[in-house]
């Protein structure tokens, strides 16, 4: 029998994986920053990595219910990348803003596409 992955379609995974690193991102951004406010023995600045960590579990819940082809988990990931999508458009400040944008349209293109949605959504 052939593994799951080698017969999900190649955007399906893409949009899959940009998830997954979206999230670890998150993880490792709010952990680094925890771990090195409490070295620094600076406690008044733990609210945001905090919340960076926080959304990252959730991120990465939502990456994982997508990766088991729960429709939830792909709604998620729409509603991650349009959300990304329209607050780097609102909020440009910097080049690594249209880095952001593109890579989420391409991951949001991914999972709009024809194959991505019949694989997912015409499983059950």
């Amino acid at each position: 029998m052939a593994d799951k992955n080698q017969m999900s379609p190649l955007s399906y995974r893409l949009a899959g994986w940009y998830g997954m690193l979206f999230s670890v991102c998150f993880l490792i951004y709010g952990g680094v920053k925890i771990v090195l406010s409490i070295l620094d023995r600076n406690y008044s600045d733990l609210g945001t990595p905090i919340v960076f960590t926080i959304v990252g579990l959730v991120l990465i819940s939502i990456s994982i219910a997508y990766r088991d082809s729960r429709k939830w988990g792909w709604y998620g990931l729409i509603a991650v990348n349009g959300l990304v999508i329209i607050t780097t458009i609102v909020v440009y400040s910097h080049y690594i803003d249209i880095i952001l944008l593109a890579l989420s349209a391409a991951a949001l293109v991914f999972l709009l596409v024809r194959p991505t949605r019949e694989y997912l959504l015409n499983r059950h």
